[in-house]
């Protein structure tokens, strides 16, 4: 496993040797401030620890043509699964209504400085801090102690539950390419950039066709 501590003769930082497990519990416990107290303190607190006790997975930088050659084709199957979902959940009795940023960036036309920091959020900080959480601290403590297959299960899982019951299937299916990236490249950043990519577009549509939402979501 790749360390994404300094190399060796640098300043090591000063909670290198913890191990994943605990390195994990301390990274949700950032996670549990972000959700319930302040979302910009839980972030702060999640880069604090990665400077203090870095993951241990390294970042490894990849070309974006082959992220985007593995995320173009999972995403065609991904929507299919969530528009059958959202579909059935309607058909149920139990429709899913949009996300909130959704439903704000598809009812109204945002000044530059709020899609600004819409932009910056979603498809900056929340790529970085939820890889960093889910794929760096959170996948590399159950690898520790379980199969890839656990893994990227439970990994998925915790994901999908974090963004809510309601979207929990669909997101956490979508955490299963985003797990694949950081197993086949034993690095960070193919993950990160697939998950700002399905974010910014998510945006872009979100923006440019919002009545893409009415069919999506069934009321």
């Amino acid at each position: 496993m790749t360390s994404a501590g300094p190399q060796p003769g640098g300043a090591r930082p000063p909670l290198a040797d913890l191990a994943p497990i605990p390195q994990a519990v301390l990274a949700a416990g950032t996670a549990v401030i972000a959700w319930t107290v302040d979302f910009w303190l839980g972030v702060m607190l999640l880069f604090v620890l990665v400077g203090l006790s870095p993951p241990r997975v390294g970042w490894r930088p990849v070309r974006a043509s082959r992220v985007l050659l593995c995320y173009a084709p999972f995403v065609v199957l991904w929507l299919a699964i969530a528009i059958g979902y959202l579909q059935l959940m309607h058909w149920l009795g139990h429709p899913v209504a949009p996300q909130a940023t959704l439903r704000q960036l598809a009812g109204g036309d945002p000044s530059a400085a709020q899609l600004g920091l819409v932009l910056f959020a979603v498809v900056i900080v929340a790529p970085l801090w939820e890889e960093l959480l889910f794929r760096g601290y959170l996948y590399t403590a159950f690898r520790s102690r379980s199969s890839f297959l656990l893994s990227q299960l439970g990994t998925a899982l915790l994901f999908g539950l974090a963004h809510g019951v309601a979207y929990a299937f669909p997101i956490g299916v979508l955490a299963l390419l985003f797990g694949w990236l950081r197993h086949r490249y034993d690095a960070l950043l193919p993950a990160i950039l697939a998950h700002a990519i399905h974010n910014g577009l998510t945006v872009a549509v979100a923006i440019a066709w919002p009545e893409t939402l009415d069919w999506m979501y069934p009321a």
